[in-house]
């Protein structure tokens, strides 16, 4: 592996361009301009006093800088905010929410695209049968709820082109509306659903346990999801873990990014949410300490080379909310193929390195290794 390269290509990923542009465009309705910014600076891993290669593994591993972060989600606020103070003046009222890989502080990338859902709140759906003595009164809006929402896509669409003028607002998305360049500093997507209330909601009233049904436009379906649950079962998980779970995440995410050529293409079979899934999956193997996050390199190239040779097992492996299977599709096994090689060159490159008489396994080497800064 090329890890001048490499590092190179994750530091570019993480802080953007080292030029920065600065775009004057304004909203017609908030009449600001968010998108100056340059915050480039020196990140932990690089001050290192290691090699690239150890440099690159930690940086792959470790969250984007908070400043980043923040502005991120602060411009998904602020479209998803104009948004609904609009709808609310034509009498449908929304609630909005954070969803994805930022609100996970899995993203990889500094100028990371952020997820809002924009929810009908004043009609639900909710999962039968209901949970005694609190049955819900009958919706005002009788229509079937795809065309509910489907109603919010539309008026979604015309209110954002009209509320951000400079911006390019993309609306051939299946699921999401995407807004890009203009006065933001980041992409934002706008994804319009229903509430769905469980019977685990119902019962608990635990916001974690609501669904949203997310609207298909070019199938005229909804398709349910559970991000809330999702985003508690990780955070819950990788805190028991010492932070190892979301080290892998961003590992692997990294891994795809950089892979070249057919291998980097067979990769991205894998979507975002498989890859939170294989991690999910491994959580139990990942208790180690912070300082020794090089051995999760071996862990998880240990754990890729299991899966790929048990197809039987990969089979039953279910996302973490139990809401469809990880290997859906024949093309995922694939991308895990991919991944196990790809993870595995890095692996052997690590401990070559560190060990270069190869007396030691790798996963002795890498576990016994510790990294601190």
């Amino acid at each position: 592996m090329d890890f001048n390269s490499r590092l190179e290509s994750l530091k570019k990923r993480r802080q953007g361009p080292s030029e920065a542009v600065f775009n004057e465009a304004f909203d017609s309705v908030t009449g600001t301009a968010s998108n100056r910014e340059f915050i480039r600076k020196s990140e932990s891993f690089e001050a290192l006093r290691e090699s690239e290669a150890v440099k690159y593994t930690v940086g792959a591993m470790t969250a984007v800088d908070t400043t980043y972060t923040e502005i991120s989600i602060r411009e998904g606020e602020r479209v998803a905010s104009s948004l609904s103070k609009s709808l609310l003046g034509e009498n449908i009222s929304v609630d909005t929410r954070l969803q994805g890989s930022v609100g996970l502080d899995v993203h990889i990338k500094g100028y990371s695209d952020v997820d809002m859902l924009v929810i009908v709140s004043k009609t639900i759906l909710v999962e039968r049968p209901y949970v005694q003595p609190s049955p819900y009164p009958d919706a005002t809006d009788q229509r079937p709820m795809v065309d509910i929402v489907g109603e919010l896509r539309a008026r979604s669409e015309d209110i954002l082109a009209q509320n951000f003028p400079a911006v390019n607002v993309d609306v051939s998305g299946a699921k999401a509306i995407s807004l890009e360049g203009g006065s933001l500093a980041r992409q934002v997507d706008i994804v319009p659903a229903a509430w769905f209330h469980t019977i685990a909601y119902q019962s608990t009233k635990e916001d974690h346990n609501l669904g949203v049904q997310i609207l298909d436009k070019k199938n005229s379906v909804l398709i349910r999801n559970f991000p809330f649950l999702n985003r508690k079962l990780i955070n819950d998980a990788d805190l028991q873990v010492n932070g190892n779970l979301k080290r892998v995440v961003r590992l692997i995410k990294n891994l795809q990014a950089d892979a070249e050529g057919i291998k980097g293409d067979v990769l991205k079979k894998l979507n975002s949410f498989d890859v939170l899934s294989i991690a999910y999956v491994m959580r139990n193997e990942l208790t180690i300490p912070s300082y020794n996050q090089l051995g999760l390199v071996a862990i998880l190239a240990e754990k890729l080379r299991f899966m790929v040779m048990n197809r039987s097992y990969c089979e039953d492996l279910d996302t973490p909310d139990l809401s469809r299977k990880i290997f859906d599709h024949d093309d995922k096994y694939g991308g895990l193929s991919a991944l196990f090689l790809e993870c595995t060159e890095l692996a052997d490159s690590l401990a070559a390195e560190l060990n270069p008489l190869r007396t030691k396994t790798n996963r002795e080497v890498l576990l016994g290794k510790a990294v601190f800064g």
